[in-house]
């Protein structure tokens, strides 16, 4: 540790190679530009080497440079996941969830304000994205996502055990669920995700259909859309079980042919690990839990 170089002049080596500028580092870091140079020469004199190549036009990292920046880089995001790990809990009367937009409209939306009754000190906000990098940039305190529950970096709890079922309306099927050559013969509304198309084949095979029998009349990756196709009885549907039990619980849908396909992926929460220890990410985890368990 003691031949570290000072911290203040790492900081500023990071700010000058990821802005290919002096100038830049010193208004990211609200000092003078002499000052930034200063930093930087106090930096190559400690290792012995230059690490920029500077001209009248443009400053940029050399080869020495270059080979230091990803462990600078990784350095300091260890450093701020560090100390955000022994932060006090932020906003701790906002909750901030990204769910996938499926999630969001059909479990969430029309549940949560029983979570809310039960926490009327939160002030819950949503944040509809397929995506995860959105814990830091959007200050998001919980996501869930569809997957195997392998997040780099980050931490993920299984909510629930999943499959896909073929479904539609009994507005269409009526006394004919059983009857394959009705059923295969309906439009298909397809998601063209990756674990639906899995089951679409094994579906297929099982009941020894061609895959080029089926008609789509809808394709997206959204299961939104496909679920409310569904309920208006405009085909039949591969879709997550998860995201349709209510309605099959109430009558406006039906599992058609009985069928499952057991789906390696699931729905997880997903946070950096810290975030789990927070109150209000352990009240909404036992209140979702519970909803997905019914």
């Amino acid at each position: 540790m003691k031949n570290l170089p000072p911290l203040k002049s790492l900081q500023v080596f990071l700010s000058a190679a990821q802005n290919n500028s002096f100038k830049a580092a010193a208004e990211n870091l609200y000092v003078t530009q002499a000052a930034v140079s200063q930093q930087i020469r106090l930096l190559e004199s400690h290792l012995g080497c230059k690490l920029f190549e500077r001209n009248s036009k443009q400053t940029k990292l050399n080869e020495k440079g270059k080979l230091l920046m990803p462990y600078i880089e990784h350095a300091f995001e260890q450093i701020n996941h560090g100390v955000n790990a022994v932060k006090f809990e932020p906003n701790a009367n906002e909750l901030r969830i990204s769910a996938l937009h499926s999630v969001t409209s059909i479990l969430l939306i029309p549940k949560i304000s029983e979570f809310q009754e039960k926490n009327s000190n939160l002030s819950v906000q949503f944040s509809p994205n397929n995506k995860l990098d959105t814990f830091e940039a959007l200050d998001i305190d919980i996501a869930i996502r569809r997957g195997l529950g392998d997040y780099s970096g980050l931490k993920s709890r299984k909510l629930v055990e999943d499959s896909i079922i073929l479904i539609s309306s009994p507005l269409i099927i009526k006394e004919n669920k059983n009857d394959i050559d009705i059923i295969f013969d309906l439009p298909l509304l397809e998601d063209t995700s990756s674990d639906i198309q899995e089951a679409i084949n094994d579906c297929c095979k099982q009941f020894d259909i061609k895959r080029s029998r089926l008609k789509s009349r809808l394709k997206t990756t959204d299961a939104l859309p496909i679920i409310q196709s569904a309920l208006a009885g405009q085909g039949i549907a591969f879709v997550s079980k998860v995201l349709v039990d209510e309605h099959l619980r109430n009558g406006n849908l039906i599992n058609v042919l009985n069928y499952y396909f057991d789906n390696p992926r699931s729905l997880y929460l997903v946070a950096p690990a810290h975030h789990f220890s927070w109150d209000k990410v352990k009240r909404f985890e036992t209140w979702i839990t519970k909803l997905l368990s019914i």
